[in-house]
């Protein structure tokens, strides 16, 4: 009956779900992971969470990094479908030279934020009747910080050799930056595995720092134009690609993570190694995802990812129609969460993540 999704949930998480199904009140974090295009394999699912918390009073945070940040953008909207859809819309819509240059893909990521944040609009983002934004980037450190091709490949080299040795000493090339709303702190503003800052987001340095969030080193430029955030920042993703940190740390209810993957990479120099999240960190987690069978049946056997724009260089309306396939299919996604969810038969499916 629901196999098109896997529900996977951490040890306190799995327990609550047996016990009384997925209570919408119960949930306290809403996560985003970074990931570029995979996201279209989702709003499917992204959809149907808005209707669960339209009626909701209680606080709701939010956390991101790169295209999760722009998701969680698209829910606190006055409008959130509307936004979803135009975010979906526009990065479909991407067009670029054979040969792009860092600062055409910056602009055509900042033409996609303007696509779906009217500026008129971010203040009363900030100031939602109940979800709470906030957002994680990176301010690079030595050779990171600089914009030449060669420098910053070095840069990149260095920290990806370190990783290996342990993730802890990424600290010496980024400082986690925290954008968050007005407001009470969230609860995950106590993660420290590396050195942090925490920034206000205001109306004037909302896009910049939201756009920093998804800033691909190499790729594209780095962000030093925010607002009372002095640095190079860039893509969120590199230290917390799927977010392995301490969403509920010292309080009691669950983190809903509509992911692409079954499976977390804790970051972004991580997803050629086997190096798993930290178990404690996932004990709230109820984590929803696209099942091996789902993406089997769609085309190339795939979700869509970043590689499609050079698979498909010089092709764009066949990439274009390719991703509105999954855009298509990935309501099915959408159905069967809120059919698990609303039946109850949520409790005999989940799995322990």
């Amino acid at each position: 009956m629901f196999d098109n999704i896997s529900i996977l949930a951490g040890s306190k998480a799995i327990d609550i779900i047996r016990d009384e199904g997925l209570d919408p009140s119960r949930i306290k974090v809403l996560a985003g992971a970074s990931g570029s295009a995979k996201f279209l394999v989702l709003t499917g699912i992204d959809r149907v969470l808005m209707s669960l918390f339209k009626e909701r009073t209680d606080p709701l945070y939010l956390i991101g990094t790169s295209i999760g940040a722009f998701r969680m953008a698209a829910f606190c909207q006055k409008d959130p479908l509307a936004a979803i859809e135009a975010l979906e819309r526009e990065y479909i819509a991407q067009q670029y030279d054979l040969r792009p240059t860092k600062k055409e893909i910056t602009r055509e990521s900042l033409r996609i934020l303007d696509a779906f944040i009217d500026d008129k609009e971010i203040e009363a983002m900030l100031n939602h009747p109940f979800m709470r934004i906030s957002f994680l980037s990176n301010k690079c450190k030595g050779l990171l910080k600089k914009e030449y091709f060669m420098l910053q490949w070095l840069g990149i080299g260095l920290a990806a050799g370190v990783n290996l040795l342990s993730r802890n000493k990424l600290g010496y090339f980024f400082e986690r930056a925290l954008f968050c709303g007005p407001g009470k702190t969230p609860p995950f503003a106590s993660m420290n595995q590396f050195p942090m800052n925490i920034y206000g987001l205001t109306v004037s340095n909302f896009k910049s720092a939201l756009l920093s969030s998804g800033s691909i080193p190499i790729v594209m430029e780095g962000i030093s134009s925010i607002e009372g955030a002095h640095g190079v920042f860039r893509d969120g993703g590199i230290l917390d690609y799927h977010l392995d940190i301490p969403f509920l740390p010292d309080e009691e209810g669950l983190v809903l993570y509509p992911h692409f993957y079954e499976k977390i990479t804790p970051g972004w120099f991580d997803k050629a190694l086997n190096r798993k999240p930290c178990i404690k960190h996932m004990k709230n987690v109820v984590l929803v995802a696209p099942s091996d069978t789902f993406v089997k049946n769609l085309p190339f056997a795939k979700i869509p990812d970043r590689k499609d724009f050079s698979t498909f260089k010089g092709k764009d309306k066949e990439r274009m129609a390719y991703w509105r396939v999954v855009v298509e299919k990935n309501k099915q996604l959408g159905d069967e969460f809120l059919e698990a969810v609303q039946s109850g038969k949520i409790r005999q499916v989940v799995k322990p993540i």
